[in-house]
């Protein structure tokens, strides 16, 4: 059950703990104050933009009377000897023109860039206080699913041991609970308990055992080939006597279900010949020489 991490909880106290989320919290706070600053930024590139646009639009307008005029003005122009100047005129337009849409298009890259860090940063604070409440709460499975939402954040390797810590006994918590549920005969939530502690530590101390009960619990839903492969494995780890026992039994049993008679009565064999003091040698025998003589 969660309760409220201790000293013992997280491997440091929980004075430290709390001051240390409250101080990567005050960071975080402190930097979407610096974005949030830039709001005035925003606001200020924005009369820019508008003040840019209204210029152009007005510079459209006097480009269109000019065009009206154009032809009367080239004509006086041709006269006067200063067409060349009124042609450099409209080439220095049509470049500030240009000059003044990428300044706009500039300036809207800026804002959205902007308006995209604030919200960033805002989020991050949103999530580091919840991430801050889980942990006072106790919530360990919660915390570790928070924690994986923070990842961009460079966080102390305090916090960084902390997941690693809840990880591990979430996972503890998980396999506990497949012991119960295997043992009240609930199979199949047994078996969904034992894959989600591997979710939370796939290498744990008692990773035989689980293999074992995972296996057996697929023996009792019926998935022989599921079972005989997780069977097989958790003899691939040490184990004590009665369980490596039942499960040299119940691999060859496995294969015997699945119709694979000549590795049952192999395995019936080498069961019966290495436990012969196991309850389950006499059955193992019998089945043995029924395979033998078909």
């Amino acid at each position: 059950m969660d309760h409220p991490p201790t000293e013992d909880d997280v491997g440091v106290p929980r004075e430290m703990l709390l001051e240390e989320l409250a101080r990567l919290r005050e960071e975080v706070v402190t930097a979407r104050n610096v974005v949030n600053r830039t709001d005035n930024l925003i606001k200020t590139l924005g009369a820019e933009v508008k003040t840019v646009v209204d210029r152009q639009a007005r510079t459209e307008r006097r480009s269109f009377l000019n065009s009206i005029a154009a032809y009367v003005i080239f004509t006086a122009l041709v006269f006067s000897g200063l067409y060349l100047t009124f042609e450099t005129r409209v080439e220095k337009y049509q470049v500030d023109r240009q000059l003044q849409e990428k300044e706009v298009s500039g300036y809207k890259r800026e804002i959205a860039e902007l308006k995209a860090d604030l919200g960033r940063w805002k989020q991050i604070e949103r999530e580091l206080m919840e991430f801050e409440r889980l942990v006072k709460d106790g919530n360990k499975e919660a915390a570790v699913a928070k924690f994986s939402n923070l990842r961009a954040v460079r966080f102390s390797g305090l916090l960084e041991d902390l997941i690693v810590r809840f990880r591990a006994e979430v996972a503890e918590d998980k396999y506990k609970r497949g012991l119960e549920l295997y043992n009240q005969g609930n199979f199949d939530k047994a078996d969904e308990a034992f894959l989600k502690s591997l979710e939370y530590n796939a290498e744990p101390a008692h990773l035989g055992l689980l293999l074992f009960y995972q296996g057996m619990s697929a023996l009792r839903l019926k998935d022989y080939p599921r079972a005989a492969n997780l069977l097989r494995e958790a003899l691939g780890h040490d184990q004590e006597y009665k369980v490596r026992s039942e499960a040299s039994y119940h691999l060859a049993y496995a294969h015997d279900r699945m119709g694979e008679k000549r590795t049952a009565k192999d395995l019936y064999f080498r069961f019966f010949d290495r436990y012969r003091q196991s309850p389950l040698a006499r059955q193992a025998r019998q089945r043995f020489e029924q395979l033998k003589a078909e």
